[in-house]
């Protein structure tokens, strides 16, 4: 299926590249002779009007003859149909129209794929994160947003984007609650988020998520309240003294005040014997007596003993990061920087904010008699050379430590208006990627981006194979991102390319005159020259990533 999945990426692109020259062609009433996909001998021939169509033996793109641009004989019934014989614009559009098809295809793609999206997450908040602005202004778990500053919002791409766009500012939030309608004042944050592949955001942030963070639990401790009841880690808390807990927030609220007992109900997984992928959840009940506590000013707390398991330390690689820090599987991270935190979110993006700079992590541990004891460990997190999944050499920041708790699902809502949605995304969306693209081959042609970054067939075949496997939905976006890599190159001021023919086009305009047939070989031999330059970067590159 490899092969398949090549063929008709080469295929469908380099059609599509020359259906826009075929297309503006037509349109502007010049002859076209031939258009043709694949190469080699004709497999089909059919002939329609003045244009012939054919199908090559070698499935490998095509191509389109234009009357004109090869120096064909002119008759002279066709002499005012010839490209060399328009005007200066319409050759422009006809050399144009070639990268503009490139260009336009993934709005089609990302059309065809935000059509089959029948909903979207809602503007529904699942969590809210202890100490954050919205904790603050008391925004809670299950909080509908139908409105920022006055405008309505529906999903929750909606909500981030305007919090995204008022950072430093309130914005006032009109919330349905329980039937009723409230309103909160929150202001946004700026953070700097860093993904672990060296890429950086600047964000809003008000510490909400929409994905809920379940009420499941770790117990380091095996003499604290929570052992002693029969809570083990990874039950998931249902309800406590009869009232539901859907959240790790609403858990947390409940467990707050004076210390008293508690009636637990919760849900353990056990595994289906000769069937691990399964796992069913037996309900339980647990009467946890919790233990006083004071802090520092001697204000008497309830210790029950329960932790977050998303904290829970599952694996560490060996050599990393944590490992050298000291961290191992099974312990419970606390805090960062002496700050104590709930979520492993806010400890990946506390690391990534400042991939520079050492961090000091706070830790518990079951000690040898049962009880937790508390460690500290120095994090300096270090860049590695990676490959990623096809085969391109890339950079990442290594922490070394994951856990494995996953997170609920949020609400979801209907989409209104699919088919307008559609159009607005898939434009948004084309429109980013060719300015992501572009950004990108700015920086190879400036030499800011390493030559490795230049890839040919065999790089194309690889990626074309890897997203096949992947599904449709990512070989079609693939084929958007390489079809907006392909429009671009070909606008690039080689000769022998479309941008090369704009130049051209120019220089004759500024002349007032074509090009000599002498001066015209010179181009295209500077073309030439350069064409095989990068084809053999290109080929260096393949051999040296996947043959070596």
């Amino acid at each position: 299926m490899s092969v398949v999945y090549f063929l008709v990426l080469l295929g469908v692109l380099v059609v599509v590249h020359e259906f826009g020259h075929f297309l503006a062609a037509k349109l502007l009433d010049i002859k076209v002779l031939r258009f043709s996909f694949g190469f080699g001998r004709p497999l089909v021939r059919v002939r329609a009007g003045e244009t012939e169509y054919q199908i090559g033996a070698v499935p490998l793109g095509g191509y389109v003859r234009i009357l004109g641009e090869e120096g064909d004989r002119v008759s002279p019934a066709d002499a005012g149909r010839s490209l060399a014989a328009r005007p200066l614009w319409q050759r422009l559009a006809v050399v144009f129209a070639g990268p503009a098809a490139n260009l336009a295809l993934p709005i089609v793609v990302y059309f065809a794929l935000f059509a089959g999206h029948a909903d979207l997450p809602a503007a529904v908040v699942g969590d809210v994160i202890a100490g954050g602005p919205a904790a603050r202004a008391g925004v809670e778990p299950g909080d509908r947003v139908v409105a920022v500053d006055g405008d309505p919002v529906r999903y929750w791409e909606e909500l981030a984007a305007r919090v995204d766009a008022a950072t430093g500012r309130p914005i006032r939030l009109d919330i349905q609650r329980d039937g009723r309608r409230v309103e909160r004042f929150v202001t946004p944050v700026e953070r700097v988020v860093r993904e672990r592949d060296g890429r950086v955001r600047r964000r809003g942030w008000i510490g909400v998520s929409h994905a809920p963070f379940l009420p499941r639990i770790g117990v380091i401790d095996a003499t604290s309240a929570a052992a002693r009841a029969g809570l083990r880690t990874g039950d998931v808390i249902a309800a406590i003294d009869g009232v539901r807990v859907d959240t790790w927030t609403a858990l947390r609220r409940q467990l707050t005040g004076p210390a008293r007992r508690r009636t637990i109900a919760y849900l353990r997984g056990a595994r289906v014997p000769g069937i691990p992928q399964v796992e069913l959840l037996e309900p339980g009940l647990a009467d946890v007596v919790p233990d006083a506590k004071f802090d520092a000013q001697g204000r008497p707390s309830a210790d029950y003993g329960i932790a977050p398991a998303e904290m829970f330390v599952a694996a560490v690689e060996p050599g990393s990061p944590a490992a050298r820090a000291g961290l191992r599987p099974g312990d419970l991270v606390s805090a960062i920087d002496g700050r104590p935190i709930e979520y492993w979110l806010e400890l990946d993006q506390a690391l990534q904010s400042d991939p520079g700079r050492s961090w000091k992590l706070t830790w518990r541990r079951t000690g040898p008699d049962g009880r937790a004891i508390t460690l500290n460990g120095t994090i300096a997190q270090r860049w590695e050379a990676v490959t990623d999944e096809f085969g391109n050499p890339a950079r990442a920041l290594r922490f070394g430590a994951v856990n494995a708790v996953a997170r609920g699902e949020g609400r979801r809502v209907a989409i209104e208006g699919r088919i307008g949605y559609a159009i607005g995304k898939a434009i948004a969306r084309a429109g980013d990627t060719v300015v992501d693209m572009a950004r990108g081959l700015a920086a190879i042609v400036a030499g800011r981006a390493p030559r490795e970054s230049v890839g040919g067939p065999l790089m194309m075949y690889r990626v074309a194979s890897v997203s096949g496997a992947k599904g449709w939905d990512a070989f079609l976006l693939l084929l958007a991102l390489i079809s907006v890599n392909l429009g671009l190159l070909n606008l690039l001021p080689i000769p022998m390319l479309d941008g090369g023919n704009l130049v051209v086009f120019a220089i004759e305009a500024v002349r007032r005159q074509p090009l000599t047939a002498e001066g015209r070989n010179r181009v295209m031999l500077v073309g030439l020259g350069v064409v095989v330059a990068i084809t053999l970067l290109a080929l260096r590159n393949d051999v040296v990533r996947y043959l070596i």
